[in-house]
């Protein structure tokens, strides 16, 4: 798995979650994750969900999205768990998008600046120090307010 292909295949799931999200357009939102232990080896799968009717359907779409994320081993979606359930927030993913790395980061906030600085703070925290500087954030969306 390349993480410029995680990027590319990241930011075309997000264009296809955010247009159903949209149409669904309540206000309940989820991120899903699953994270090995080892990302640099095993990768990792990203799964969000925006603007549905409750929280419980924003966490069941983001985790199905998170189990179906293509550029992911089959291990690694089966670790998929919900990590953030927010409403009238901003959520942010920062990568570091080179094949092998460790950087990985998210955060949610009202105020999308802060989640993007989070996101990238937990990002650097997670990426190796000479790679540090290579984290970027990769989403940034807003749930209908």
């Amino acid at each position: 798995m390349a993480w410029a292909n995680f990027a590319l295949t990241g930011a075309l799931v997000l264009a296809g979650v955010l247009l159903q999200g949209a149409s669904l357009a309540r206000g309940d939102a989820a991120l899903a994750v699953g994270q090995p232990a080892d990302v640099g080896k095993q990768g990792l799968a990203i799964g969000w969900a925006l603007n549905y009717a409750s929280k419980e359907a924003a966490q069941a779409e983001a985790l199905k999205r998170c189990r179906a994320f293509r550029d992911a081993p089959q291990p690694t979606r089966d670790l998929c768990r919900i990590v953030e359930s927010f409403r009238e927030m901003c959520v942010a993913v920062a990568i570091d998008p080179d094949y092998g790395t460790t950087g990985i980061g998210w955060g949610v906030n009202k105020n999308q600046e802060w989640a993007e600085d989070a996101a990238m703070d937990k990002c650097m925290e997670t990426s190796a120090q000479k790679r540090r500087d290579f984290c970027r954030v990769t989403l940034t969306r807003c749930d209908k307010r």
